[in-house]
């Protein structure tokens, strides 16, 4: 018979593992206690749901017997059973397994000996023997097969940016956000500005040009904080030996450090300058012709360029003619054959479309010898078309024309009438020698 004493002392110590056991049904970690068999005496909800199994074929069970013994781990139960003899923690212990309900898994255990008294024993381990201790292993299973993964691919995306970083052909500075100074520098950098990486170490970002000074830098830093990138599209970076080359750079925030990439553009500085002269010297020439020229888009017959003398000629001004095309400029019942020669001159078939009726802005026509060269500007091509107004010299082909078909027929009936005379003449002396022969 148990006095009051017993009792209370029984009630707080179930009261005090009630306590311990919603507490370890809170944890995140999936969490079990052993017994010095490795029978499972008590798992939490995390356990449960991690590893797909419910409480009734939990408790009780064997550990390496759990579910499918997908637990039968010959190293992890080694383990175990040496923790209880031995005395020993097993810490930070990683298994990777292939588990039938959840796949592949990689957990990290820990787990530890814990001797309890034999009456705790009683209340919490079914049969417990009645020895002075009862020997318990409290084991905590933490799941970081997602935390491995995104190592692995923290890793994988580190080893890239590294390759990335030193492989680029762009010039590449890791600079440090606060001092400005160079932390990192690849081939492509060091070859452009003519320092070592060991020399370039010890610069600040303005010794190299790209910003002014310290103030202007940490102006640098306040727009990176708030826009992230900064782009200068034509910027001066100094080399070793003193020189200027233009540069496009960014600026590009990062968690401790500013990515600085240079590229240098002194040879598109330079193309860019030869193409605006071309093109000046083109436009030049294109507007001083004698000649009507316009310039129109293949594939959509649109205007791209024209020239004064055009503008004369149409009765347009240039700012009319850029929303016209091909067909805008020609008569309608002639537009079949208009866009058939312009066609035939954009792949190349022929060159000059001949008499072609233009209509300027007032309605009227006149016609023109079309010769067209094929043109490339800023990678679309054009046609550009050279009009000559044949008008005058169409008119006299056609009044020539018109008198070679009169004189035809002229010639025709004088002819005729030639004809006409020699049959009555050979007729009428036919009847003379009948005459004669009576």
């Amino acid at each position: 018979m148990k006095n009051k004493k017993q009792r209370d002392y029984e009630v707080g110590l179930e009261a005090l593992l009630g306590y311990a056991n919603r507490i370890i049904a809170t944890l995140r970690e999936s969490f079990l206690v052993l017994d010095k068999n490795l029978r499972i005496i008590s798992a939490n909800r995390a356990f449960y749901a991690t590893f797909e199994v419910t409480e009734k074929e939990t408790i009780g069970c064997l550990l390496p017997d759990l579910g499918d013994r997908q637990w039968n781990i010959p190293k992890l139960l080694q383990l175990l059973k040496e923790i209880i003899p031995g005395k020993k923690v097993m810490k930070d212990y990683e298994v990777e397994h292939k588990f039938e309900q959840i796949g592949q898994r990689v957990m990290v255990l820990n787990a530890c000996q814990l001797r309890i008294p034999k009456k705790i024993a009683g209340i919490i381990v079914a049969g417990a023997q009645q020895q002075q201790e009862e020997e318990l292993i409290l084991l905590a299973i933490e799941d970081i097969t997602e935390h491995k993964r995104l190592q692995i691919e923290l890793k994988e995306s580190e080893e890239r940016y590294r390759r990335a970083f030193e492989t680029s052909q762009d010039g590449l500075l890791l600079v440090h956000k606060t001092e400005a100074d160079i932390l990192n520098s690849n081939a492509s950098v060091q070859e452009l500005l003519g320092y070592s990486q060991r020399e370039l170490l010890k610069k600040k970002l303005w010794e190299i040009g790209m910003i002014k000074d310290e103030k202007d830098f940490q102006e640098a830093v306040s727009r990176l904080e708030r826009d992230g990138v900064i782009h200068y599209e034509d910027v001066l970076v100094k080399t070793k030996k003193g020189l200027s080359i233009n540069a496009e750079a960014f600026l590009v925030n990062k968690a401790k450090v500013i990515q600085c990439n240079i590229r240098d553009i002194t040879e598109r500085i330079e193309t860019e300058k030869a193409l605006k002269e071309s093109d000046a010297r083109f436009k030049a020439i294109f507007n001083e012709s004698r000649e009507g020229r316009l310039l129109a888009e293949i594939g959509t017959g649109r205007f791209f360029m024209c020239n004064p003398e055009i503008c004369k000629m149409l009765g347009y001004t240039e700012e009319e003619l850029m929303r016209l095309g091909v067909e805008d400029i020609h008569p309608e019942g002639d537009l079949l054959f208009v866009i058939e020669q312009f066609e035939r001159q954009a792949k190349g078939e022929i060159e000059c479309a001949a008499g072609l009726p233009v209509k300027r802005k007032d309605g009227s026509i006149f016609y023109a010898d079309i010769n067209t060269s094929p043109i490339t500007l800023a990678g679309k091509k054009y046609l550009m078309g050279s009009f000559r107004d044949v008008t005058e010299s169409k008119e006299v082909q056609d009044k020539l024309k018109e008198k070679m078909q009169d004189l035809e027929r002229f010639s025709k009936l004088s002819v005729d009438r030639e004809l006409k005379m020699e049959e009555l003449e050979k007729k009428v002396k036919e009847l003379e020698e009948r005459l004669q022969s009576r």
